[in-house]
């Protein structure tokens, strides 16, 4: 800026003194100027146009109902508290902008805490409806699925990498989980594109160790698939996952990266559902909205949105502890098309709207099988979200998932579009 004050500038100096006018000076900043904007405002308008627009039957959270989840959750989930509750989240009644108040329990035949007292019907005036429910694992598969029980998830080996098959870290010895989808490292500067697979830290990921080394290998497919398998890329970032740490020090993704080695082909689509078009910030998500995702286990499968804004306890069986997340979403199966939503080795699945928005990042949910499809509760015969204030409504095999927005914002990546 001092240059431009000045009619006269040196260039150089060699003996004779060289000068150039203001003219330059004022047309060769004007053009960097207008590169720099140029730059800025196209990035900003392709971000723009990769979230999925408010629908007009959006409903707009308000700012009390979270308030109130916090309070309920930082009470109730705080360790030692209750035995059987274990999450917190925010509902929708049916047909209705009425939000309510989800408190999650294990047992509903059991004692909801020591002492006197139960659940209230209401707090500071927003309803609070309990909800069995069992409780959360992470969800890499200790033991090989049956292709009879699951017969159309992908768990061999594939030439040409896409997302939805099985793949995890080589030191996560007899465990598999999924690869999710493809995606891009943020950069301020233009710079060579990389692929990279996204996936959950306890997939490619060991969780026991406090940083990536050399040894952080993704193989393809799991190590704990009866197919052999080989090396397709590398460990690059991941988020820790605190455990044991309590409502105030809570966890919010479980989500990595691994750079994908250039010799491995890659097709950006998911099975049955094709390539991403974009992503959904997790405001705009819905309660009761339908959602799919295809997994290494269970394949492909449709949900709704039961929960947003969920608070849980997670149990991680390989190290035998629990960990807190917040603002977390809860996705029902969409009964009776389908039983299951998740199982186990779905950890890392990609979950996507009816028009291939990317919603969220499986990483948790129900393991087992359910134990009675007459008992699960939650949705009618046209898909909506039925609540009931009287006996507590159940529901099972469930996924937990991650906003993707989250995910993208915290590991600072784009999702292949």
């Amino acid at each position: 800026m001092i240059l431009l004050l000045f009619e006269k500038h040196v260039l150089w100096t060699d003996g004779t003194r060289t000068f150039y006018l203001d003219q330059v000076t004022w047309i060769v900043a004007g053009l960097s100027f207008a590169w720099v904007v140029s730059f800025l405002v196209s990035r900003y308008l392709r971000r723009r146009a990769l979230r999925r627009r408010p629908r007009r039957t959006h409903h707009k959270l308000p700012k009390r109902i979270i308030r109130v989840k916090r309070d309920l959750s930082s009470r109730y989930l705080r360790p030692n508290f209750s035995g059987n509750i274990h999450a917190v989240g925010i509902g929708r009644f049916s047909g209705s902008d009425d939000y309510y108040i989800q408190v999650f329990i294990n047992d509903a035949a059991a004692a909801i805490w020591t002492g006197p007292g139960t659940l209230p019907k209401s707090y500071r005036g927003v309803p609070v409806v309990s909800v069995e429910m069992p409780r959360a694992v992470f969800l890499s598969s200790p033991v090989p699925a049956s292709p009879d029980q699951f017969p159309n998830g992908i768990r061999e080996r594939q030439e040409t990498i896409i997302g939805g098959i099985s793949g995890a870290n080589t030191n996560l010895t007899g465990q598999s989980g999924t690869i999710g989808y493809f995606c891009t490292r943020k950069s301020k500067l233009p710079r060579r594109r990389e692929i990279h697979l996204l996936s959950n830290s306890h997939v490619f990921a060991d969780l026991r160790k406090a940083k990536a080394d050399e040894t952080d290998l993704i193989m393809q497919p799991s190590p704990g698939e009866p197919s052999p398998n080989r090396p397709i890329g590398t460990l690059v970032n991941f988020s820790a996952v605190k455990f044991e740490t309590g409502t105030k020090d809570p966890n919010h993704v479980d989500a990595a990266i691994a750079k994908l080695w250039a010799p491995h082909r890659h097709n950006a689509v998911i099975p049955q559902i094709g390539g991403i078009k974009g992503h959904v910030r997790s405001q705009e998500i819905e309660v009761g909205e339908g959602v799919r995702k295809f997994g290494r286990t269970t394949g492909y499968t449709e949900g709704r949105i039961f929960s947003i804004c969920l608070d849980i306890w997670i149990r991680y069986d390989r190290t035998g502890k629990s960990a807190f997340f917040q603002n977390q979403l809860l996705i029902q199966p969409a009964l009776p098309c389908f039983a299951k939503f998740v199982a186990e080795g779905d950890s890392g699945s990609l979950v996507v709207d009816e028009r291939q928005h990317a919603i969220g990042l499986i990483f948790g949910g129900m393991a087992k099988l359910p134990e009675s499809l007459t008992k699960s509760a939650g949705a009618d015969a046209g898909g909506k979200i039925v609540v009931s204030l009287g006996k507590p409504q159940r529901i099972e095999s469930y996924g937990v998932a991650n906003p993707i927005s989250e995910v993208l914002d915290r590991l600072k990546i784009d999702l292949v579009v």
